[in-house]
């Protein structure tokens, strides 16, 4: 009751305080739909681009690197996804002084003039910051259109001064895609046509005195959008030189790394990030909601979102201050080794993650995952439940209801979560089947005393400290170990193959699909291999610097197979690059932030293929035999599939505590739930509220989302297929040309189809490109399925001889709230399946052996 109260008193102290409305014509706004309900129409505020687009820092597409920029920070080498944005590795939000704002060429009666009485404070600051219609309408109503002209704002309603009689509150824009908008109504008149119709009076003032009136007012509007039009043109000129300038910053930090080129890369970040924040505000006080033209509306919302950094100082720096304690709490993370309690300096990268990776002892593996969670997840959990309340106050500058919301925001749809659990749904028979071959290899290996034949796999003997890969541990799991897996890095060391080669090879790749050369700037400019006269950071990265001409690659190049998929990836985002550079800074990424790794995992597909490495004479005679095609989509599998779970699971994770679906007191419970509920994997020992075992992911703490992962590994088998499809290399139910070996080398039509995508960058919401390219308006996971059926089907066929359980059962407690039970850790065996009983007479022998040695 007090809740509904206090509610009701805010809004109307918050009503009090509002914005007077402008008396505009109402319009009838476009309606856009998401993918998956057609009929349901997707609201503006799902419109938005990728909320973190205006804080690029640089190089926006990195490889394998997800921590900072010091290994130890980096857990990222986990993932088998390249393309780290490069905010992710530079955290956002600084706390600067308030910006003056200098709102050049806009007059102060402009119809894009927002209210600047600077007596209304802070609670006017965001007002002017919407995305369309506040209410389930739509239509926008902008007030009663015979209200008397003393209640209109003078100094922003671009029809000021105007006797509002001659109108009627039935008056509307004509919104569509056309930017030459009518005016319904009055003679339903066209804007741009002559006012003085010829069957009128001419000289009679009195009775064409409303529509001169009305030209003229529609007159100045058109002035006043060619005003705006031109100050995105400015803007856009000078965002592109400062980021011009950081890039370059942080490039010579990155290919020489000392206290010099730190400092300046620190420097030229925070000059970039305070532009950004002028930049923003100046955007936020444009009134928007006379903006018609689809482009220039998108253009200005994506400019005026920059994410925490809207955030009041004060808050600001909370939030940063709760970034830092996390992630130096995480980077300290440091355990002693198994039996050996003196040598106490392991950490996860290089110690832990090889012990988890290689070793097959499953007390050691066991005391590694459960000191490293400890050590590294527990000791944040206050700073975490401080960060969700902060990031209520970023959903709330950002105009979004919740943290959850926000959390998604940058996909644009407002059923984002519940599509995501769609396309999971229609993965998951694979998944199930893939899990349950992995229990069973898993439980000959260690023994039936230890996995259960239908509970979920313990996380800890999967060959990864999250349980999020299984790659590790293939010398168990593979189907047929008599057929080695193909291997062309003999061959490419033979060869003579060499980094600049390996280049060379992928840009003839591209133009062999009709795309772009790189120019010779590119190979002048990368770099390619270690040099030997300076330290660098060897993650590999694609650098875009802002100029429309300036590309470059950074990677220390193996030569190995992995190496030259990894070019070929690298490669790709250079081509997204070199595909939108024709658009404004702002359009200049992917539709969302999945699009750009899942292209270049998309051409990862097919390079890999033994048809390619054939072709490009790596590979001397082709593997027809079902064994190698079983055992090549098994290692895809194990990495691919049976990472999309704990991706979701991750972010839904957080969408549930920041929207508060999920109390703080349980969260660690209800991560271990989803872990379950989803990939069917639970703790090797019983976990308690006092841990907070999601603090251990690296992602965690940085507060970088996770779900583009979820979304580009689904996504890159959409695009392949339909690039496969048009190249005429995959042919549904044809035995001849499957799906995983397709390969789109030296064919034009794949390529047409890719740049058409990438061309369009971010300048539709992502449902519409995939729509116009793919003509599939949503994420979509049946393409993954087709890619795997041959091994779903061996799968299948392995179930029924063995007679194994597909799926998994709950089969007792993960995780307890109480203090009391955190403090019992069961070591092995059926820790969930000790009964009620027996729990109690353990706890109550403990209890009395503790007494008895405090006697």
């Amino acid at each position: 009751m007090w809740n509904c109260l206090f509610f009701i008193c805010s809004t109307l102290w918050s009503l009090s305080r509002a914005n007077p409305q402008l008396n505009l014509p109402t319009p009838q706004p476009e309606i856009f739909y998401n993918g998956y309900t057609p009929n349901v129409a997707t609201t503006p505020a799902q419109l938005r681009a990728d909320h973190d687009r205006s804080q690029r820092f640089g190089p926006p597409y990195m490889d394998d690197g997800a921590g900072g920029s010091g290994s130890n920070s980096d857990d990222g080498l986990d993932d088998f996804r390249y393309g780290q944005t490069y905010d992710e590795r530079m955290r956002l939000g600084y706390a600067y002084p308030t910006p003056r704002l200098n709102f050049s060429d806009r007059a102060d009666d402009s119809p894009f003039s927002g209210d600047q009485n600077p007596s209304r404070g802070q609670d006017n600051r965001y007002a002017n910051h919407n995305y369309g219609p506040t209410s389930s309408s739509t239509e926008r109503n902008y007030g009663n259109f015979n209200d008397p002209p003393n209640n209109i704002n003078q100094n922003n309603a671009p029809y000021a001064g105007v006797n509002p009689s001659y109108n009627n509150r039935n008056d509307q824009y004509n919104y569509n895609n056309n930017p030459n908008v009518e005016f319904v109504g009055v003679n339903n008149r066209n804007r741009f046509e002559n006012p003085y119709l010829s069957n009128q009076d001419r000289f009679n003032l009195n009775q064409g005195y409303l529509e001169r009136q009305r030209y003229q007012q529609d007159r100045r509007y058109q002035q006043e959008l060619e005003k705006l039009r031109n100050l995105l043109v400015e803007t856009d000129q000078k965002g592109s030189l400062e980021c011009t300038a950081n890039v370059a910053a942080q490039w010579n930090f990155e290919t020489n790394v000392n206290d010099f080129t730190q400092t300046e890369a620190l420097n030229a970040q925070q000059r970039y990030v305070e532009y950004q924040r002028i930049t923003a505000e100046q955007s936020k006080h444009i009134n928007k909601d006379l903006i018609f033209d689809r482009r220039l509306y998108r253009q200005l919302m994506l400019q005026s979102e920059v994410g925490p950094n809207s955030l009041p100082l004060d808050v600001l720096d909370r939030y940063n201050r709760l970034l830092n304690e996390m992630l130096f709490l995480y980077n300290d993370a440091s355990i002693c080794a198994y039996q050996q309690p003196f040598q106490c300096d392991l950490r996860y990268i290089p110690h832990l993650k090889d012990i988890m990776a290689k070793s097959r002892d499953w007390d050691e593996l066991q005391h590694t995952w459960v000191e490293y969670h400890r050590k590294a997840g527990r000791g944040m959990r206050d700073n975490y439940e401080q960060l969700i309340d902060v990031m209520q106050d970023v959903a709330s500058v950002n105009n979004v209801t919740n943290g959850g919301e926000y959390w998604f925001l940058a996909y644009e749809s407002g059923n984002f979560r519940q599509d995501m659990d769609i396309v999971w749904e229609q993965i998951r028979p694979l998944y199930e089947s893939l899990h349950s071959y992995v229990r069973r290899k898993l439980r000959d290996y260690y023994g039936p005393d230890r996995i259960n034949r239908i509970a979920p796999i313990p996380s800890h003997i999967l060959g990864n400290m999250y349980g999020q890969s299984w790659s590790n541990v293939l010398d168990i799991l593979i189907p047929y170990p008599g057929r080695k897996l193909i291997d062309v890095t003999p061959r490419m060391v033979e060869q003579g193959y060499t980094p600049l080669l390996m280049f060379q090879l992928a840009e003839e790749f591209f133009t062999s699909i009709n795309m772009s050369a790189v120019g010779p700037d590119f190979y002048r400019n990368s770099v390619f291999e270690q040099p030997l006269d300076r330290r660098i950071l060897c993650e590999p990265s694609a650098w875009d610097f802002c100029n429309r001409h300036d590309y470059r690659v950074k990677i220390c190049t193996d030569i190995n197979q992995r190496s030259l998929v990894s070019v070929h990836h690298e490669m790709a985002h250079i081509q997204y690059f070199l595909q939108y550079r024709h658009l404004p800074k702002i359009f200049r990424n992917g539709a969302n932030p999945a699009f750009h790794q899942a292209v270049g995992d998309a051409i990862g597909l097919s390079v890999s293929t033994p048809k390619h490495l054939q072709t490009l004479g790596l590979l001397q005679r082709s593997l027809d035999e079902s064994s190698y095609d079983i055992n090549y989509l098994f290692t895809m599998a194990i990495d691919k599939v049976a990472f999309l779970p704990f991706a979701l699971a991750l972010d839904n994770w957080r969408y549930d505590v920041f929207s508060g679906n999920a109390n703080k007191r349980v969260m660690n419970c209800h991560y271990w739930n989803l872990r379950e509920k989803y990939s069917g994997i639970k703790p090797p020992v019983l976990r308690s509220e006092k841990d907070f075992d999601v603090g251990a992911k690296y992602h965690i703490p940085a507060n970088i989302p996770y779900i583009k992962y979820f979304f580009s590994t689904v996504l890159q088998f959409q695009l392949y297929r339909r690039m496969c499809l048009v190249a005429g290399q995959y042919v549904p139910n044809d035995p001849r040309k499957p799906l995983h070996k397709c390969d789109i080398y030296r064919q034009p039509a794949a390529g047409n189809l890719l740049k058409q995508l990438m061309a369009k960058g971010a300048s539709q919401p992502w449902q519409e490109v995939l729509e116009e390219t793919l003509g599939e308006g949503r994420l979509d996971g049946s393409a993954l399925r087709e890619y795997f059926a041959p091994l779903e089907e061996w799968l299948r066929q392995e179930s029924l001889r063995t007679n194994e359980y597909v799926g998994w059962n709950y089969d007792g407690d993960y995780c307890k709230r109480s203090i009391e039970t955190a403090g019992l850790q069961i070591f092995g065996g059926y820790y969930n399946g000790v009964s009620r009983p027996l729990t109690n007479l353990l706890l109550l022998t403990l209890s009395a052996w503790l007494s008895y040695l405090t006697i």
